[in-house]
């Protein structure tokens, strides 16, 4: 069975486990998908996977064909009002369990955290979503905003948290996707790598309390904060440093006078799970790192990895490899038409974001596994992800049972060449999404 085929059927047989308990999934649990229609549950589910920018009506004839006796755009709607907001996370959660993990040093798997505003119909009545007018859209706009955990040697989303625009809390969701990845257990560790959104107490607190790893950007200020003292002059430093939070500045009540020098203030305001009533203090075992990733440029960095098997050139590496999860919300909103959504209402765009992360991740899975010849070529090549992704959109379209796609032929005859160092100015600005009324 060639590996194309056989991630089909992990992902088919990821929907055939939740078509076969719907109760779970259904928004009325005993009325909701039991009868036999068109349209039923697996159908759902695999056409909202696999639908692109086309109006629902196109959508509808593109995957049951051009005929009489295909769905309408009510039912379509009707059995999308039926599913439940957490179906498709299952089934995410659930067809990335069946596959393998890429590890760093044969040990790590390394996860990047970070977030990406999506765009979505404009409802000035939604004041979750909705920014108003500005120098950036003179009649406002409305977002979503996606939160992400995103295996970079694997190129697939793990984990969604997906927030109004308006109420965005990366610091929260990442907790909610550390948490919900749990202890590592027997499988591998993971490194949780993230941005200066990031970067809290809180955040360090919930990786390490699961038996995890972070590599996450710190502000000058805010690590300085955490050392108690200056970075002026400091070009490169590798520190180890032990605080203990608390929420009192009374002297009186620590539990460790003979170190005061290590207790860091946190407010009443500042989230920090592990600090209740009965438990007033908390230790925290932190490594500072200061990187030059060019001449007079500098990060500051704050993990908790093993200095034995971690040191300097590993941190440089690893923060650039974080990069690759623009390159995924890239991929998600273009190649994959997220940028034209098919919904107005909040719950059915959020269902629209899941199908997207989990088809990048089935279009994943494939083109990485696919050998591309390397000899005798100036570069080395790669697969072109937007002609991948095509590919493998169709290939998991099919459902006649007559016909037949060889997709990693199709993939090999369209590559690119890989050329790693080039960098480009990142460029921010407000993007319309695709109007409804320009559709076929």
């Amino acid at each position: 069975m060639k590996h194309s085929d056989s991630v089909k059927a992990i992902l088919l047989a990821a929907i055939d486990s939740l078509a076969a308990d719907p109760e779970k999934y259904a928004k009325r649990p005993g009325r909701d998908f039991t009868r036999n229609r068109k349209l039923g549950f697996k159908g759902l589910i695999r056409m909202l996977l696999t639908m692109e920018g086309e109006c629902i009506r196109e959508e509808i004839y593109t995957y049951f064909g051009r005929s009489a006796a295909a769905p309408s755009k009510a039912a379509f709607y009707r059995q999308l009002h039926k599913l439940k907001d957490g179906a498709l996370r299952c089934l995410l959660l659930s067809f990335n369990r069946q596959l393998k993990n890429n590890l760093f040093n044969g040990k790590y798997r390394l996860v990047a955290c970070d977030g990406s505003a999506l765009d979505i119909f404009r409802n000035p009545d939604d004041p979750d979503t909705f920014y108003p007018p500005s120098g950036m859209s003179p009649k406002g706009y409305n977002q979503a905003y996606i939160n992400a955990f995103y295996s970079i040697l694997d190129r697939r989303f793990i984990d969604l948290v997906i927030q109004p625009g308006r109420k965005r809390n990366e610091y929260s969701a990442f907790c909610q996707m550390a948490d919900a990845a749990g202890p590592a257990g027997d499988g591998p560790a993971s490194v949780c790598l993230g941005g200066r959104g990031c970067a809290s107490y809180n955040n360090f607190a919930h990786v390490i309390e699961n038996g995890q790893f972070f590599l996450i950007r710190c502000t000058d200020k805010k690590t300085e904060g955490i050392l108690g003292r200056s970075l002026e002059g400091m070009r490169e430093m590798d520190i180890h440093t032990e605080c203990i939070l608390s929420r009192s500045q009374s002297k009186k009540q620590r539990a460790h006078p003979e170190f005061p020098e290590r207790y860091r203030h946190i407010c009443r305001d500042v989230p920090l799970d592990y600090l209740t009533d009965d438990r007033r203090e908390y230790s925290i075992a932190l490594r500072a790192i200061r990187v030059e990733i060019s001449p007079g440029s500098f990060e500051n960095l704050i993990t908790n990895l093993p200095d034995h098997e971690f040191d300097m050139e590993d941190f440089k590496e690893l923060y650039h490899l974080r990069w690759s999860q623009e390159n995924a919300y890239r991929d998600i909103k273009y190649p994959l038409c997220l940028k034209a959504l098919h919904s107005k209402k909040y719950e059915y765009v959020a269902q629209e974001i899941r199908a997207r992360a989990i088809l990048h991740n089935f279009c994943s899975e494939i083109a990485l596994n696919v050998e591309i010849e390397q000899s005798g070529k100036k570069y080395e090549y790669q697969a072109n992800y937007s002609e991948a992704v095509k590919t493998c959109r169709d290939f998991l379209r099919i459902h006649d049972g007559k016909s037949v796609m060889d997709a990693e032929s199709l993939i090999v005859v369209n590559i690119e060449a890989d050329r790693p160092g080039r960098a480009f100015p990142r460029r921010k600005r407000f993007k319309i999404p695709m109007s409804f009324c320009y559709r076929n």
